[in-house]
């Protein structure tokens, strides 16, 4: 398998982009080969490979060219947006890089509520402009720095907005995919001539599930170059902020209220938030625990080490805490939100505080992450080098959730704490947040490691928490793992069916719902 690109190739790749946008440069290649991050920090310097070159295309017929170009030159290809994770580095030995960030337009169509955006426009550009015209996007967990393009056709799409503006993948309206053969297909009304980008389905079948599947292609499917995505109404004039990272100081959003909310146990919480769920009137709700709280909370290893040992945050979250943002049209509406709010936490044995708390920095953490989705991504990594995460991390009924599969990531963790191989950050550092207003949530369960002291094992307790998932007949990791192994197997052969489809050739470097467990 080839470690450098054809000399052909590249010439044909500068006449497509021009010489400035394609290199086989090694120091600019090692740029694209490893991330510290998401467990690559424990497993990833075993088995990731530097990428034989990399182009940054304009658009989308330069897209399909490069596609074309790998294919007559026997090279795989894989897409990045912004990196976020290490599925945006190459898994073999002849890939190309493409280098999506010349590719970041936006289009906003402020009558029908839709934006159109190109791979690299991130969440938080998308929302800053999107606000001038009283609309707002949905905004994934990984934070305003991610590509909304990414997390709804090829990665998982969820986020604390999703309670109201729903998950990405759920999102979007019409598509433009470069497919790994080099054909440009058109899905939802674009397909349609003179239809425009309004509508997901648009005439005929849809093919958005043929796009992702159940958790994303996972640079599997090919190039995902433009979408449209369903807007919101945001009630106010643009959010705002002043001063110097990471704390800010944010305006005030009218007709606002923002609360942190504390149950006593996983049952009672699993009722208000059913409740909650379909009362319909949160705009943001995420889960977070002590350990995630300190992440956040501290600037320096030393000072996250000195606020953990002092146990002020678990005092008060020992079992998680919720942050809740409401955002109403009027006075009279958002009185009613919380009245009605108040109601279901008191009713099942809730506590609410004011989000300033812990002082300025807990207030604004929780506001900043109600708008922008900011600190989460701190949370997780803060304190160490590498984060994993403990089995089952599911999206499924709040009940299924809290009563049973958080359990056994409970269960899961205490085994690995118990040997060294984890770090105590607090058993429950369960990260979750309810999707569009009702009985479904998203949970997962953070593990915090560091991976070059020797007893550490960032990638067991995630087998480990498998075991004891199929042993109860929960599906372990979000949807494409039913409760099953046979089931599971199921689900994989058909994934590997379309992704044969899509890419006969295997042209591109990546793996489409997981398949990977199973080989392709």
């Amino acid at each position: 398998m080839a470690r450098i690109m054809p000399r052909e190739a590249y010439e044909e790749f500068k006449n497509v982009v021009g010489e400035e946008y394609v290199s086989i440069e090694p120091e600019v290649l090692e740029t694209y080969t490893y991330q510290n991050g998401l467990a690559q920090g424990g497993f990833g310097v075993k088995w990731m490979n530097s990428p034989v070159g990399v182009i940054v295309p304009s658009t989308t017929e330069e897209v399909q060219s490069i596609v074309r170009i790998c294919a007559k030159y026997k090279l795989k290809f894989k897409a990045q947006a912004t990196a976020w994770m290490i599925i945006a580095f190459p898994f073999h030995r002849n890939v190309v890089i493409l280098d999506m960030r010349r590719m970041n337009k936006l289009e906003i169509n402020d009558l029908d509520h839709f934006v159109i955006t190109e791979t690299y426009a991130t969440a938080g550009e998308t929302q800053v402009e999107v606000m001038k015209h009283g609309l707002n996007c949905h905004l994934v967990g990984a934070g305003p720095n991610a590509s909304n393009l990414a997390s709804a056709t090829s990665v998982q799409g969820t986020g604390g907005t999703s309670v109201r503006t729903s998950m990405n993948e759920r999102n979007v309206l019409a598509l433009e995919w470069v497919l790994p053969t080099g054909e440009i297909l058109k899905l939802g009304s674009l397909n349609t001539p003179g239809a425009g980008w309004f509508c997901g389905d648009g005439p005929g079948p849809s093919l958005r599930g043929m796009m992702r599947g159940a958790i994303g292609g996972f640079g599997g499917n090919g190039v995902f170059t433009r979408v449209a995505l369903k807007l919101y109404p945001w009630y106010g004039p643009p959010y705002k902020c002043k001063g110097e990272p990471p704390y800010f100081d944010s305006e005030e959003v009218p007709n606002s209220y923002i609360k942190y909310a504390v149950w006593p146990s996983h049952d009672a919480e699993a009722e208000a938030l059913l409740r909650l769920g379909e009362s319909e009137i949160i705009d943001y709700n995420n889960r977070w625990a002590a350990g995630a709280f300190t992440g956040a909370m501290t600037i320096s290893n030393e000072e996250y080490r000195e606020i953990k040992e002092s146990g002020i945050y678990r005092e008060k979250f020992s079992n998680g805490y919720w942050t809740f943002f409401m955002h109403a049209p009027s006075d009279r509406a958002l009185e009613y939100r919380i009245k009605a709010f108040e109601k279901i936490v008191r009713e099942t044995g809730g506590e609410i505080f004011p989000t300033d708390i812990f002082g300025k920095r807990s207030e604004e953490i929780a506001m900043q992450n109600a708008v922008r989705a900011i600190w989460i991504a701190k949370a997780a990594y803060m304190p160490t080098s590498a984060n994993t995460g403990s089995l089952p991390m599911a999206y499924e009924t709040i009940d299924q959730c809290f009563k049973h599969a958080l359990q056994i990531s409970l269960e899961s963790k205490r085994d690995f704490v118990k040997q060294d191989k984890i770090l105590n950050e607090g058993l429950d550092n369960c990260y979750a947040c309810i999707d569009e207003d009702g009985h479904y949530i998203h949970i997962e369960h953070a593990c915090l490691t560091e991976t070059w002291e020797p007893e550490s094992e960032p990638t067991g307790i995630a087998a480990l928490g498998m075991q004891k998932s199929l042993e109860a007949g929960i599906g372990p990791f979000y949807m494409p793992f039913p409760g099953s192994v046979t089931d599971t197997v199921i689900y994989q052969l058909y994934a590997m069916k379309i992704m044969k489809l899509l890419d006969p050739d295997r042209v591109t470097d990546g793996f489409s719902s997981m398949n990977a467990f199973i080989g392709d």
